[in-house]
């Protein structure tokens, strides 16, 4: 049987050396995780094979995992606690805009965990150029692993990061904040990375579920505002995605012919 694609995508994650602030996860946690506290598999669970690898499905891209606290709870319980808001409101808007979960890997901009126990601010790491340089390499292996007809990012500063490794996507960098994005548009088709032959794929900015009540009213999309303007954005994202398997050579749609997107 051949192993599970993110087994080596987790054995690749950690870079050479992590920055002051920074430090490595030490193991996996089994049960439903983000990437690189777990597997970034929709109820992975110990004990048991790990679910399918959803290549062609969707990537959810947060920005980085979790504080060393947050993440050794976490490990003792085996698993998140899907009820903790991050989770809670992804579940629920993915539910109403007909994203499948079992359909998604659920991962994050920057490798590591976040010393101590604080969870909010910008990360220790941001500063540290090697450091990044490796995340952003490393992101593009994840694509190029996955090969997600959706990239679902979370929160403001992930679109500013992936702005430099797709010129598709460089004006997402050239402002900040929720408002900026819907203004140059928070939905693009047809998007190319750096580095990654024929693929292309669908890529949509949501407000990160953990401040998406606070937030919500920030956005504006095709006439709609607030929830209804997310969900529009995630339901013609989905739609939009269908031209990017379309695009695909043979060999890729055929990898995963048993595994698409409901539509």
């Amino acid at each position: 049987m051949a192993e599970n694609e993110v087994m080596g995508l987790w054995r690749r994650h950690a870079p050479a050396k992590y920055p002051d602030g920074v430090i490595a996860v030490p193991t996996a946690i089994p049960g439903t995780s983000f990437f690189p506290g777990g597997y970034g598999l929709w109820e992975s669970e110990a004990g048991r094979g790990l679910p399918e690898f959803p290549v062609r499905g969707v990537m959810v891209l947060g920005h980085d995992f979790h504080s060393e606290e947050g993440y050794k709870a976490s490990l003792q319980r085996g698993r998140e606690r899907v009820t903790q808001p991050t989770w809670r409101n992804l579940i629920d808007v993915f539910t109403r805009a007909a994203i499948p979960l079992d359909q998604c890997f659920f991962t994050n901009y920057y490798m590591g965990l976040r010393a101590g126990a604080e969870t909010t601010g910008r990360f220790p790491g941001a500063d540290d150029e090697s450091f990044v340089h490796h995340c952003q390499a490393f992101l593009i292996d994840q694509l190029r692993t996955q090969r997600p007809r959706l990239l679902i990012t979370l929160g403001v500063h992930v679109p500013l990061g992936i702005s430099f490794l797709s010129p598709g996507l460089s004006d997402w960098g050239a402002g900040n904040g929720i408002r900026h994005l819907d203004t140059v548009g928070p939905v693009r088709s047809g998007i190319r990375f750096t580095g990654i032959k024929d693929f292309v794929t669908t890529v949509v900015a949501l407000i990160h579920p953990s401040q998406r009540h606070a937030s919500l009213h920030l956005r504006e999309y095709a006439g709609a505002v607030g929830d209804e303007a997310e969900l529009a954005m995630l339901r013609n994202a989905r739609t939009e995605s269908i031209a990017s398997m379309a695009s695909q050579p043979p060999d890729a749609r055929a990898r995963t012919a048993s595994s698409v997107l409901p539509i």
